[in-house]
């Protein structure tokens, strides 16, 4: 198992549930994007064509200030980092893993175990269960926040 670089105890978009809700559209390698980025960006952009040299810097930066206190307050989020597929049957207690695909939501793998029909269950903290083919492969992902 490669090890986080730094350990998150209770990250950002921490739900009741267990589960933690991310931030991000874009990643390159192991380096995220973040979706702030993308928030500063349009403001830039859309206030191009009005023709003014400062609108467009005032939205940008508008822009990243509505993106940070959207994902800080009203919907917090944490940045979290793919890392290489596996296969689920190695997951670990304590690992994040993404819950569907390569974005959205991540989980803390709190147990696993083979059923009788050969599905294996992932039980994450906070209740949730997963049942799953034991020759699928996940996303472990690292949390940043």
């Amino acid at each position: 198992m490669t090890m986080p670089l730094h350990r998150v105890d209770t990250p950002h978009g921490l739900r009741p549930n267990g589960i933690v809700r991310t931030t991000g559209w874009l990643q390159l390698g192991r380096r995220p994007v973040s979706s702030g980025l993308w928030a500063t960006l349009a403001g830039f952009v859309l206030t191009i064509p009005f023709g003014s040299v400062w609108l467009p810097f005032l939205t940008a930066a508008l822009g990243f200030a509505g993106w940070r206190v959207w994902i800080r307050r009203l919907r917090p989020a944490s940045r979290a980092v793919n890392l290489a597929l596996k296969p689920v049957t190695e997951l670990e207690p304590g690992e994040w893993v993404r819950l569907y695909g390569s974005a959205g939501p991540v989980g803390e793998v709190e147990a696993i175990q083979l059923d009788h029909d050969g599905r294996l269950r992932v039980w994450l903290y906070g209740g949730q269960e997963l049942a799953t083919p034991s020759d699928r492969w996940v996303r472990p992902v690292e949390l940043r926040d």
